[in-house]
């Protein structure tokens, strides 16, 4: 045994060590309503919000306090860049970088999916996980099902899953980069977690669905679980409630499998393709780690957090039928969303010219005149509308109070950065 995997041992000791304490804490009752795991101690420089993209992650990093950098065990240096570089676009050659770009900003923060001493064939990792000993992300479905209830349901699980499911999960792991057997287990332990999750949820007659596809199509079967499984079970049992982002295609299964089983995508998910968009608009450097890096330090944190989710309100507001049917890309749906801020100008335009008429016509009468309501609500004067008028205060004001506040928080951040086309 050399001395990275001795590392590695010592290192999962702990890990497993602290992972039960508070473990034993939730099942006493001890653990307070906001309290994450692994700890905030555990990473350096943390913020909130955190994100925990399924895509890209150079399309989230900028509009978070944290964003998640997942390392997935594999069986060498090739397969992990190529896993990595098409699932989260980053690969061993960048490692450096971005523990330099963690220590300095926080806003990446390395994390582990699996124990430590899965990666013992990635000796490259060894700087890494030495000096920064990124926590495993950890879940817990006993708290969501029960014992009794998560003994039974995984016990159906498996008995299904020898009629050919579990042979389909190890040839497919080998073929994405893994051969160990362990971490094989490790993924059906985890198909085994959401199937009790969808039983226990609401959701049997999807369970039921996935069950009989694990004998007859394991393969469907297989989608079905990491979709719908992980969609509807990871919010419920990761300790650490990170913000989800799943990426387009993702979403398309989504899509497809919600109109048959009636199931809601988690609220808190929000699509990475508003990253990109936004990064596109305000950067000529769009999803690499110079352009995470020159974003924030020229844009204010809770702009940037407060513009991507008004973009995802204008996204569910605007994502009807009608504009799938037109069109699956979502560039054109953020677009869209975009430039509906220009209403706000147009109705600043018609109601100065609204007020101008009305203040010509009654000249200095007094404040009890038609649509003085609004004024006041707004905290303004008719005398102070004379005054106001000649900077579009009033007018903007009004405009902004009659829009959705999405445009609104849309139209302040172009103004306020000169992003306006």
């Amino acid at each position: 045994m050399n001395t990275f995997e001795e590392f590695l041992q010592d290192y999962e000791a702990h890990e497993k060590e602290e992972t039960i304490r508070f473990i034993t804490r939730l099942d006493e009752g001890k653990v307070g309503l906001n309290e994450r795991y692994p700890p905030k101690n555990r990473f350096i420089k943390l913020k909130e919000p955190i994100a925990d993209p399924y895509t890209n992650i150079w399309g989230v990093v900028p509009f978070y306090g944290s964003t998640l950098a997942k390392l997935i065990p594999k069986d060498n240096k090739e397969a992990f860049d190529k896993t990595h570089e098409f699932t989260m676009g980053f690969n061993s050659h960048k490692i450096d970088e971005m523990i330099d770009f963690q220590k300095e900003t926080g806003r990446i923060q390395f994390v582990l999916m699996m124990p430590p001493t899965y990666y013992k064939n990635l000796d490259f990792l060894e700087p890494l996980l030495t000096e920064l000993k990124p926590p495993i992300v950890q879940y817990d479905s006993l708290s969501v099902t029960g014992h009794e209830l998560d003994k039974k349901n995984k016990i159906e699980f498996e008995t299904l899953a020898e009629h050919g499911f579990n042979k389909f999960v190890m040839d497919a792991t080998g073929a994405f980069g893994n051969s160990n057997i362990s971490y094989t287990l490790a993924k059906l332990e985890d198909y085994a977690s959401r199937y009790s999750i969808l039983k226990a949820s609401g959701y049997e007659e999807l369970a039921d669905e996935i069950g009989t596809l694990m004998i007859i199509d394991p393969e469907k079967a297989h989608l079905y679980l990491t979709v719908y499984g992980f969609l509807i079970s990871n919010p419920q049992k990761c300790l650490l409630k990170p913000i989800c982002h799943y990426g387009e295609k993702f979403m398309g299964y989504v899509n497809d499998l919600e109109k048959q089983f009636d199931c809601e995508p988690n609220t808190s998910s929000v699509p990475p393709e508003i990253g990109k968009f936004l990064l596109n608009k305000i950067t000529l450097y769009p999803e690499t780690i110079s352009g995470c890096t020159k974003v924030i330090q020229e844009y204010d944190d809770q702009d940037l957090y407060k513009i991507v989710n008004s973009l995802n309100e204008g996204v569910k507001r605007n994502k009807t039928d009608i504009i799938e049917e037109k069109s699956g890309d979502m560039s054109e749906i953020l677009e869209n969303v975009w430039n509906d801020s220009r209403k706000i100008t147009r109705r600043a335009d018609g109601i100065k010219f609204g007020i101008s008429l009305s203040l010509g016509l009654i000249g200095g009468v007094a404040e009890g005149v038609l649509g003085s309501g609004l004024l006041a609500s707004l905290g303004l004067k008719l005398s102070d509308t004379i005054i106001d008028m000649q900077n579009n205060t009033v007018n903007e004001k009004i405009a902004k109070s009659v829009s959705p506040n999405h445009l609104v928080s849309i139209y302040d951040f172009k103004n306020k950065h000169s992003l306006n086309d």
